[in-house]
């Protein structure tokens, strides 16, 4: 395992947005990432948010965990500045479209981080598509069935999680993530 260099919170990563493609339209995203450009650094991170969210609601946990890793945090389709679907979309559609955006940024394996219904999002798709995610952190959701995929439960209240301060929900977050 190589050995990172961690920096502190006065070097946190620049957040830049864009857009890309989804089955149900363009999907808005915020994204932080290395000034390396990406290249030798830890698994990307992606981070879903609850029902009435946006991954705006990432930006502080972003920029910091931004130094070491590429960080993505969509809007959800109908969410945030991402187009909104045609009818009801269900947990499965959700997941689906997270699975676009690992495709459309040629993503080889990530972390999923899923708040409130951005939980059941990424037990979706861990179930749906095991080889792109190699860990779960949640909060506010237990899986409904078994996965084996290593799990990390930040709390049972996705609220109380967003508003602990960022740099201590990120060292949770990190020693989690680099952990064997």
């Amino acid at each position: 395992m190589t050995t990172r260099k961690r920096r502190s919170a006065k070097d946190a990563a620049r957040l830049r947005r864009l857009y890309i493609d989804c089955r149900f339209g363009q999907l808005h995203l915020t994204t932080a990432y290395p000034a390396s450009g990406g290249f030798d650094e830890a698994a990307p991170l992606v981070f879903l948010h609850g029902e009435t969210g946006s991954g705006a609601d990432f930006n502080h946990c972003a920029a910091l965990l931004g130094c070491d890793r590429s960080v993505y945090a969509p809007d959800l389709p109908g969410s945030g500045a991402s187009d909104t679907p045609l009818g009801r979309v269900t947990v499965g559609g959700l997941a689906a479209a997270v699975g676009d955006l690992i495709d459309q940024l040629r993503l080889r394996e990530v972390d999923v981080f899923g708040c409130g219904r951005g939980a059941q999002v990424a037990f979706e798709l861990a179930a749906a598509r095991p080889q792109d995610v190699r860990r779960l952190i949640v909060a506010g959701q237990q899986p409904a069935a078994a996965t084996s995929k290593p799990l990390l439960q930040l709390g049972a209240d996705p609220a109380r999680v967003l508003a602990e301060p960022p740099e201590s929900v990120v060292a949770v977050i990190r020693e989690f993530l680099d952990g064997d």
